[in-house]
């Protein structure tokens, strides 16, 4: 009965949200390889193809590198960087940014659920004479807060989730300008091989107008 109640929920939340006015939505295909060097330790390097426009046209390329350290059971602290490679349609070039990332994930379990609260500073450096600076993707300094719960579905490999980012640019007035809805379900194929299909809707508040970006996305993930 409670699987079936959060099923619910997750479907009526897309639903209502695939209903609103959307500028724009894009498919998203990634994948991720982490190393667990010890009981606290892991390192992990990942890649995404992002499309916009439906699939039509080619968004961005990302490629990253993390490490990650957990000092108790419900405290992870993690750091990486990415290399994001931004398709810019009126010059038929890729314009590239660096970005740099730390952060810490709380996490509580209680019964079959898990709920998390992951706060990341960002820092975004890029060349100033090829990227828009008032572009949202490209503010240069970012606090994003994250709320996430998921359910392990008994006897069975999928966990379905629920997340919610709300992000703030630092040393700027306003700071808000986004919130991303997240909802999904994780299947474990295996104890090293997990598939995450994924619906995220972004909304942004640039200079006093609202945008909608939807994505439905898939990611793999190998660990070992």
């Amino acid at each position: 009965m409670m699987t079936k109640r959060i099923i619910t929920i997750i479907l009526t939340l897309c639903v209502t949200s695939l209903s609103a006015q959307t500028s724009d939505w894009g498919v998203r295909a990634g994948f991720e390889a982490e190393k667990k060097l010890n009981k606290k330790w892991e390192v992990g390097l990942g890649g995404e193809y992002r499309w916009k426009d439906g699939m039509s046209l080619t968004d961005q390329v990302r490629g990253s590198l993390v490490a990650g350290y957990k000092p108790w059971k419900f405290l992870k602290i993690g750091a990486g960087y990415e290399l994001i490679a931004d398709k810019k349609k009126k010059k038929d070039i890729f314009i590239y940014r660096h970005r740099f990332k730390i952060d810490a994930t709380g996490i509580h379990k209680f019964r079959r659920f898990t709920a998390s609260w992951r706060p990341r500073l960002q820092i975004t450096a890029y060349d100033e004479d090829e990227v828009d600076e008032d572009e949202p993707d490209n503010y240069r300094w970012v606090l994003r807060n994250r709320l996430g719960l998921n359910y392990n579905i008994p006897k069975t490999p999928l966990k379905p989730y629920i997340q919610i980012e709300i992000y703030n640019r630092v040393f700027s007035n306003p700071d808000y300008y986004k919130n991303r809805f997240s909802t999904g379900l994780e299947y474990t194929i295996t104890k090293n091989h997990e598939i995450d299909l994924g619906y995220k809707r972004d909304s942004e508040n640039t200079n006093g107008e609202k945008s909608y970006f939807d994505v439905l996305a898939v990611k793999y993930k190998y660990s070992f």
